[in-house]
């Protein structure tokens, strides 16, 4: 099932995109802005998590959980995420669909407007949050970020992006971003509350059964109210690495974590995409790339192994786990897979089942509303191309495309994560 949202420009970089499906028992909204990620960064961390605890109408959390039970149990929630050099702050609701509700009551419109009403009017007086609620989301958010060191693989891909990235606003660093948290307060909170309004790039995902010309009509109400000034979302792209940066770690694990970054060629996000991308899948993308079959099934030099693009950055990221002592021999296989891929003498079954994949993975996103909403989510800052057009894309992608790619990609860190003896793992 391919379905082309309904795409209305609301102007000063606000839209919203509905998706009019029927064939699900839920609906969705989710509010994204997205803003530069260097401008109030923590605060922007705090911020989806507190608008969805508390407001001015909904003071305590047992008030905004009594209104969204009286909404068929009605669950909302708020999240950050990190899009190229920008940071994407998102509020979300799942609702019953309103062909299930009594009465022909309209659950969707209610829910749309409980969010916009949490959006715009935060529990804060004299210029600040509230205090409690906000200590406990700054708390929360320090937990949150701390805790990341128990998954050793996400620490590993952070300490290499850091280290790749240290001079650009995408490798602001795990310690930066600690401390900025701790050190930010309500006051700062609330201005950034209002930046956000003022400035993000703002995109409203309308997923379900909604009453189209009602929903617009609201969203224009609510940010008319707003002098909006949108900022302009900005990411560097370092086409090629200068030269190579090695950097090995210690901890207590038994399984060592080997990363490596390269520069991808990209001159933007939209450079070669979608070459870059069968590129990508074929060498480490899946059970039938260079990666898997050759460093992990053939040769057994690796617990895993896998290339990841990093679009909205012009990376490519390379992840496994290893035995510490195999380092040389994993980077040794590694470069000879890219090689092969350079030379196009990869497998033709291979490069097949990879654009096979890629397209059945996009026929499958509008299988759910989470799917359908996630991938609209990437979309904000760009036109949204009918999906049947973007599987035609990969589909048209050809070999000597992808080996090209292949010798565009210049490596520029390797990260090591080293076990220490007598060591535990994650």
């Amino acid at each position: 099932m391919l379905i082309n949202p309904e795409v209305f420009d609301l102007g000063n970089k606000i839209r919203a995109v509905y998706v009019p499906v029927e064939g699900f028992k839920t609906s969705l909204i989710t509010i994204s802005l997205l803003v530069p990620r260097e401008n109030n960064l923590a605060e922007n961390i705090i911020l989806p998590r507190y608008l969805t605890y508390c407001s001015e109408k909904y003071p305590l959390p047992t008030d905004l959980s009594a209104r969204c039970e009286s909404l068929y149990g009605t669950v909302i929630s708020g999240s950050v995420a990190r899009k190229g050099e920008s940071s994407r702050v998102e509020l979300s609701a799942t609702c019953i669909d309103n062909r299930f509700a009594f009465d022909g009551e309209d659950i969707a419109g209610s829910v749309l407007e409980l969010m916009l009403e949490l959006l715009f009017n935060p529990l804060a007086s004299d210029g600040r949050l509230s205090e409690e609620p906000f200590r406990l989301q700054q708390r929360l958010a320090v937990e949150r970020i701390e805790s990341e060191a128990n998954d050793k693989r996400l620490y590993a891909l952070t300490r290499m992006t850091e280290i790749m990235c240290e001079n650009e606003v995408f490798g602001i660093s795990r310690e930066e971003i600690l401390e900025a948290l701790k050190n930010t307060d309500e006051a700062s909170a609330y201005a950034a509350w209002k930046t956000l309004l003022k400035t993000a790039t703002v995109q409203i995902n309308l997923i379900g059964s909604f009453d189209k010309e009602k929903s617009l009509s609201l969203i224009k109400e609510k940010f008319s109210t707003v002098e909006r000034e949108p900022a302009e979302n900005n990411t560097l792209f370092v086409e090629k690495a200068e030269d190579v940066t090695e950097v090995c770690e210690e901890m207590e694990i038994n399984q060592s974590k080997l990363v490596l970054g390269y520069r991808s060629g990209m001159a933007d996000r939209n450079d070669r995409m979608y070459a870059r991308q069968v590129f990508t899948d074929v060498f480490g993308g899946g059970p039938y790339s260079r990666l898997f079959m050759n460093v992990r099934e053939k040769l057994s030099l690796c617990y895993y192994c896998s290339a990841r693009l990093y679009r909205e950055k012009g990376l490519v990221v390379i992840q496994s786990g290893i035995e510490k002592d195999n380092k040389q021999k994993v980077l040794d296989e590694i470069e000879k897979q890219l090689e092969i891929m350079r030379e196009n003498k990869f497998e033709e079954a291979d490069f097949i089942a990879s654009k096979t994949a890629i397209c059945d993975s996009l026929r499958g996103v509008f299988d759910s509303p989470e799917g359908i909403d996630a991938y609209l989510n990437t979309k904000i800052d760009e036109n949204i191309i009918p999906m049947d057009e973007v599987i035609k894309n990969y589909e048209a992608v050809t070999r000597e495309e992808v080996a090209e790619c292949a010798a565009e990609i210049s490596l520029d860190t390797v990260y090591m994560l080293a076990g220490k003896e007598d060591g535990s793992d994650e």
